[in-house]
């Protein structure tokens, strides 16, 4: 693609604003350095990868590359034998981490996201250089102890010899001697050695070796010979760590040199994901639409000889209130001839069309709605604005032509050419002469051309020639301000005497201007302009219509969305009811197959009470008739004087037995301790549980069988179908009971939780339990309930 016309475009400006997007030195390197392709396949390919990055980003929107540096360059010391500083060699073990995870996220999306996964396969695994670098350096850049046995043993010596030397310089200036020699009592750094600051006069009472002298000259710092031999041994130790550490960082930049080829490819790779990632982060600051690429039933990225289509086209370096444009060459007509008024748009809509074909062809999204279409074009060239030369003795025209001759030497079947001014810096009869001419070849080349003009007789040529479409950018008439927009298949109006009674002309001049103008050419004029308000009348009518059909689609999307939550809701509701019914069902089935089971040790008349209580419960889930009236008042038979504090009695209307705290009172009610609860109910509900001596239970006047010789403590249940261990566990607990055990334990598993919700559910409801609890963890924890049984 031509630099020049890329720089009349202004796309280093787009480039830069992409490079923004960037996280490190290398992708900004690459987004700089991005150009157009002329190959259909390597576009698509670009906006392919461009969409996946724009769909990584939707998905997970703090994928980037934090943490990577451009590292090729340290590598590449290292492979030629240089010695890494610890922070380099951290620099290159954050980035070879950092593709890493990238690399892992990209290759757990290869299906949504291929080319992306592909591109990032790349990437080399280098996790033990990466590894070995951690282990010798620490987050702050620092070689840690633990890089090798001999840098642990030299520091550990190191510490010691400081401590002393230290310690001794410490015990010096607290003696008498140094107290009268010395400046300020304090230790300090001279040349890598310990010394204390020492008045000039007093120099000889203390016996030393002079480092440094202060800048005034009254204190000289001394280290005493008392310290001498230990800070000789302390710089020693210093100089035996200074080696091992050369030779740790030697040995980690030798790994890292051998991997210098793979750590570059690493960094390219990383530069391209880079690039992508920066691309998608663009198209969100453009918000641009995300058009459909190769593959799809309408690709907006085209072979040639498609017609170029832009639909809502914005220029992306525009800011503020923006009016799209829309046009289209190609097809019926391959030339597309612009006129109308200065500061109408004419030049900035030549530059959007050239703009974003190349941002198509360069993989970058383009601010365009839906329906637009760009073909990949072989070359797109410009002719816009003046760019006469004093030093090349260049006028408007000249360099106009220049630079035409120079694109009609280019133009074909495959390109793009965008004129502006065509035939201007002249003499108008020739420059309008040298238009047409101009206009004729470029139709004969078949390349899509898109030009601008102020020449009144190329309106007629246009019309009057096949392959040749007028257009025109619209100007209101009343306000006589341009509207930016274009209109195809209309010339379009100079405006120029309105323009200039606008801004202040004398209206002598006007009326005499407007004499001066051919009579067909103002009949011409005013016919154009009346057609022009009609159309525009036309579109705003078509806008306004288009405008109501959108409200009441919006009327109807809402309404239907309406009705669809009120579905949703109406059916949730519905389901919660049948869950809670089903639920309700098989308590109520278990508290029958209870009740049935206990017949042959209750009254007979108790155990009809419970099912009958049941069936009452059951019947009300469904819509019956009025549950059955009872024939007789359960317990009325049972004189109140029966009842003691401390009898086992049986709750009806709870199904569970409690122990009476008191005899009924003049109501006829009783205290009774279920469990851990305290309550009272009314004798007519309490029935007397017997224990005779030397004889089984009974309730009410009946035996209760007698219990097992002996009943384990613990069951367990692991591993069996609800519907087996619900009648075993009935017959366990009430073995239990009569065995006399304060509680047993259920061992039933984790697994799914559905046996343990079934074995808690049962427990909660059967009369035998006081009440249950999840055992502690050493007991086994969600796996085992333990059951207190009633006393």
């Amino acid at each position: 693609m031509d630099e020049k016309t890329l720089t009349t475009l202004e796309f280093d400006k787009i480039l830069a604003r992409v490079a923004k997007h960037t996280s490190f030195p290398a992708g900004r390197d690459l987004a700089l350095a991005l150009r157009p392709s002329a190959d259909y396949d390597e576009v698509v390919r670009r906006q392919r990868i461009t969409a996946e990055a724009r769909h990584l980003h939707e998905m997970k929107p703090r994928t980037g590359l934090g943490g990577v540096h451009d590292v090729r360059a340290l590598a590449n010391k290292a492979n030629l034998g240089g010695i890494l500083e610890p922070s380099e060699l951290l620099d290159i073990a954050t980035t070879l981490e950092a593709g890493r995870e990238l690399k892992g996220t990209l290759t757990r999306l290869s299906g949504p996201l291929p080319l992306l996964a592909e591109l990032a396969a790349q990437i080399s695994d280098l996790d033990d250089v990466a590894a070995d670098i951690h282990l010798c350096i620490s987050p702050r850049a620092e070689v840690v102890d633990s890089a090798s046995p001999a840098l642990a043993v030299i520091r550990r010596e190191l510490r010691t010899v400081h401590d002393r030397l230290y310690a001794k310089l410490q015990e010096l200036l607290g003696s008498a001697e140094a107290r009268q020699a010395i400046q300020e009592p304090i230790i300090t750094l001279r040349d890598g050695r310990y010394v204390i600051p020492v008045k000039v006069e007093m120099r000889s009472q203390l016996q030393g070796i002079v480092h440094d002298v202060s800048a005034s000259g009254a204190t000289v710092f001394m280290e005493p010979l008392a310290v001498v031999e230990l800070g000789n041994t302390w710089r020693e130790t210093q100089m035996e760590e200074q080696r091992e550490l050369e030779r740790i960082l030697r040995r980690l930049s030798s790994l890292v040199g051998r991997w210098a080829h793979a750590i570059a490819v690493n960094i390219e790779t990383l530069a391209e994901l880079d690039l992508a990632l920066a691309k998608a982060r663009f198209a969100a600051e453009l918000d641009a639409v995300e058009l459909p690429y190769e593959g799809e039933s309408q690709p907006w990225i085209a072979r040639p000889p498609t017609p170029l289509d832009l639909v809502n086209a914005r220029h992306p370096l525009l800011t503020g209130e923006t009016v799209p444009i829309s046009l289209a060459v190609g097809g019926s007509y391959s030339v597309l001839l612009i006129t109308g008024p200065n500061t109408g748009g004419k030049t900035v809509a030549l530059k959007t069309v050239g703009l974003l074909c190349a941002m198509a062809q360069s993989g970058l999204a383009v601010p365009a709605d839906a329906g637009s279409r760009i073909p990949v074009f072989d070359s797109i060239r410009v002719d816009i604005g003046d760019e006469q030369s004093i030093e090349q003795s260049l006028s408007t025209f000249s360099s106009h032509m220049t630079n035409i001759i120079s694109i009609l030497a280019e133009a074909g079947p495959h390109s793009l050419v965008l004129l502006d001014e065509l035939g201007a810096g002249t003499d108008p009869g020739e420059g309008s002469a040298l238009a047409r001419a101009l206009l004729e070849h470029l139709l004969g080349t078949g390349c899509l051309a898109i030009t601008t003009t102020h020449h009144g007789e190329l309106k007629v040529f246009a019309h009057s020639t096949v392959g040749i479409m007028n257009a025109c950018v619209e100007f209101d008439a009343e306000t006589l301000a341009p509207t930016y927009r274009i209109s195809i298949g209309l010339p379009g109006s100079s405006n120029a005497l309105a323009i200039a009674e606008r801004l202040g002309l004398p209206p002598s001049i006007i009326a005499r201007a407007r004499e001066s103008i051919a009579p067909d050419e103002a009949r011409a004029e005013s016919l154009l302009a009346a057609i022009q308000r009609e159309k525009s009348d036309a579109a705003d009518a078509r806008r306004a219509e288009m405008l109501a059909r959108k409200e009441a689609e919006e009327i109807r999307a809402g309404l239907e969305e309406k009705l669809d939550a009120i579905d949703r809701e109406r059916e949730q509701i519905l389901a919660n009811a049948r869950a809670q019914a089903e639920e309700e069902l098989i308590q109520i089935r278990q508290l029958l197959a209870h009740a049935g089971r206990r017949i042959d040790r209750q009254k007979p008349e108790a155990a009809g009470e419970k099912i009958a209580a049941a069936e009452v419960r059951l019947e009300t889930l469904k819509p019956p008739p009025a549950p059955p009236r009872r024939r007789g008042k359960v317990g009325e038979d049972i004189p109140p004087e029966e009842i003691r504090p401390g009898d086992l009695v049986w709750v009806r209307g709870l199904g569970r037995f409690g122990e009476a705290l008191s005899p009924p009172d003049a109501k006829g009610e009783v205290a009774i301790r279920l469990g851990s609860l305290h309550s009272t109910v009314s004798l007519k509900k309490v029935e007397k549980v017997q224990r005779l001596k030397g004889s089984r239970p009974k309730v009410g006047g009946t035996a209760v069988p007698p219990a097992p010789t002996t009943v384990p403590s613990e069951m367990e249940v692991r591993g069996r179908l609800v519907d087996e261990v619900l009648p075993d566990l009935d017959k366990y607990l009430d073995d239990a009971f009569r065995a006399g055990l304060p509680w047993v334990r259920i061992i039933h598993g984790r697994g799914t939780g559905t046996l343990a919700r079934a074995v808690r559910n049962m427990l909660s409801l059967h009369p035998l339990v006081k009440s249950h609890e999840v055992a502690s963890r050493e007991e086994g924890g969600e796996g085992v309930t333990i059951a207190h049984l009633a006393s």
